[in-house]
């Protein structure tokens, strides 16, 4: 097995990959796209790991950074769904044209990068399969979700809430920014997550599908994920213990090892 890192050539900027080769290559090449923000930072060796695993089992493997994040090219503020949604389908390009034995791809998405695959997946016709870590459902209440850590910003630096959420709304709307964790979340990113419903996007998608529910404890599957699956006949969804790795966590988490069971077999490459 070897690893290769190198900058991919969109449009004259710079998308940063990693390229991970098997020793013995199956016909299977598998994409991975990260969370959004400081949660692909946490998330960052657990997909290092995993790589390295599927790269063992003979799979050829592409990390990247979005635009606007890691080593890649733009400001955060001047990135959005679409630029992420380019860069993947990019990344794929550039995984068939590393290794020409690569027959089959598959999309491995985190939280956002859930979006960004299944987005990408729909706009091409050579994605086999999907597999969804802990996938984003409905973009609008995960936006929500993201000004929440302005708000708790806000109460931590105050102790009182200064703009609540329809003010940062406004804030965005009028052209300006909003600080998540030290990144600049502007309208267009907003505005285009807040459209994404992953049943809509799922409808759209003729391959497999893997719904992974990941929690800590042993709660049952979301009624939201339930009927997602339910609702499409090659698509199938598994509930999987583990930390959630791309959250701050006392335990150094480096391998997800029930995830990356399930993610072998789903694959069809587990020992």
């Amino acid at each position: 097995m070897s690893e290769e890192y190198r900058f991919l050539d969109l449009n004259g900027e710079h998308v940063f990959a990693g390229i991970h080769h098997p020793a013995t290559a199956t016909p299977l090449g598998v994409v991975m796209c990260h969370a959004l923000g400081e949660e692909k930072l946490w998330a960052h060796r657990v997909f290092v790991s995993m790589a390295r695993d599927l790269a063992s089992a003979g799979v050829t493997v592409l990390r990247f950074d979005f635009r606007g994040e890691g080593d890649s090219e733009r400001d955060f503020s001047d990135s959005d769904l679409e630029t992420r949604v380019e860069d993947t389908c990019l990344a794929l390009d550039a995984l068939r044209a590393s290794n020409p034995m690569v027959r089959d791809l598959a999309l491995v998405g985190l939280r956002f990068g859930a979006v960004a695959a299944t987005i990408a997946a729909t706009r091409r016709n050579d994605v086999k399969q999907l597999i969804l870590w802990d996938p984003v459902i409905d973009g609008a209440d995960y936006m929500q979700s993201v000004l929440r850590l302005n708000l708790m910003y806000q109460m931590a630096l105050h102790r009182k809430v200064i703009e609540n959420r329809d003010a940062l709304v406004a804030r965005l709307r009028g052209g300006g920014s909003v600080n998540i964790e030290g990144y600049e979340l502007t309208e267009p990113l907003f505005r285009q997550t807040s459209a994404f419903h992953l049943h809509e996007s799922l409808a759209e998608f003729p391959g497999d599908a893997l719904l992974v529910q990941i929690d800590q404890s042993d709660a049952p599957p979301k009624q939201e994920l339930v009927s997602l699956a339910a609702a499409r006949p090659r698509c199938q969804l598994i509930a999987v213990r583990e930390d959630p790795f791309w959250r701050e966590i006392k335990p150094f988490y480096q391998r997800a090892a029930a995830l990356t069971q399930v993610t072998l077999r789903e694959l069809g490459v587990a020992p």
